[in-house]
């Protein structure tokens, strides 16, 4: 387990935490800064010594270590739980990654633990807390807003790219000119059903526990607009996964309707064609056998009238197939 301490003072400003963090934790609540301990690489005895060391709640920290937990936010009476899935970054490609992100909270102390493959671990938490646009000075839950913040803005950034492409396939689905592409439809529905996981829970348990959010806040009246901003954000997200899935149902089942439509106009053609090509046959068939008295055999030109007969026939029945729309 790869773990990093670093303690911000009540104005936001990096301080030094040579003490243990539990003990640093204790004296920043007291004055407004708090300390973040920063883990990945996690393995299981790790997290339990670091738990015991920062007072953490075991059934919080055993879900830190479990496989895939559902996102949500979880209030322990020694501190704040949230699991966040970061998707956003890897959701333009085919295959999206999710790198999951435990956020422990309560006042003087902020502990962030991922889970993910190297690559996809953060741009750096670190860069995100630095760069937090309402700075580190309200204490702990601007480290919480910032942290949750940057996650959310992937989301917007992720269904923002969502809409455009299925915008694309909107106007391709009704455009004969253009050959449907199934790959590319099931696969945006596997990207907008991960971030609909990713999000639609998160939502109702952010709003959920909007009145536990803002006793972190101790009273900071600058933060609770920004507290409100995720919840609104997370809220818009959602209800926008949730239209776009209704949406792309629409676009697989026109494009579904359109295959069957075009097998159907094939089918038609394909019958049509072998009913003309059975007028020759059989009536070349029937001249074949060795019947005498059939009309036209005994006569030098019988062959001429039986060609033009033929003729006529194909092309009544040519005539009627395309009336009919099967030609």
């Amino acid at each position: 387990m790869q773990r990093v301490n670093r303690g911000f003072d009540a104005d936001g400003r990096r301080t030094s935490t040579e003490s243990p963090a539990g003990e640093w934790a204790a004296v920043a609540s007291t004055n407004g800064g708090f300390v973040w301990v920063e883990v990945s690489s996690l393995d299981a005895a790790g997290m339990m010594e670091l738990g015991t060391e920062l007072g953490l709640h075991p059934l919080a920290v055993e879900d830190a270590t479990a496989s895939r937990l559902q996102p949500k936010v979880q209030w322990f009476e020694q501190h704040l739980f949230i699991v966040m899935w970061e998707v956003g970054s890897a959701l333009s490609s085919d295959e999206s990654v999710i790198t999951e992100t435990f956020i422990f909270a309560r006042p003087g102390l902020l502990v962030t633990v991922q889970r993910g493959s190297a690559a996809q671990q953060r741009v750096g938490l670190y860069s995100v807390l630095e760069n937090a646009p309402t700075g580190l000075a309200g204490g702990v839950m601007s480290g919480v807003h910032a942290i949750v913040s940057s996650i959310i803005d992937e989301y917007i950034v992720a269904a923002s790219l969502n809409e455009s492409e299925l915008e694309e396939l909107e106007d391709q689905v009704f455009d004969e000119t253009v050959r449907d592409d199934p790959k590319r439809i099931y696969q945006l529905r596997k990207r907008i059903g991960k971030l609909t996981r990713a999000v639609s829970t998160l939502a109702t348990a952010f709003s959920n526990n909007k009145d536990r959010l803002d006793e972190l806040t101790a009273g900071n009246r600058d933060l609770e607009p920004f507290a409100q901003d995720l919840i609104d954000d997370l809220a818009g997200v959602s209800q926008l996964c949730a239209d776009q899935e209704v949406a792309l149902d629409g676009v697989i089942t026109t494009h579904e309707n359109a295959i069957a439509s075009a097998q159907g106009v094939d089918s038609r053609k394909i019958s049509a064609i072998a009913a003309m090509l059975a007028i020759p046959a059989v009536i070349s068939g029937l001249y074949g056998m060795n019947f005498t008295n059939l009309p036209g055999t005994n006569w030098v030109y019988g062959w001429v009238v039986i060609a033009l007969v033929i003729v006529l026939i194909e092309l009544w029945s040519y005539l009627r197939f395309k009336q009919r729309g099967w030609l």
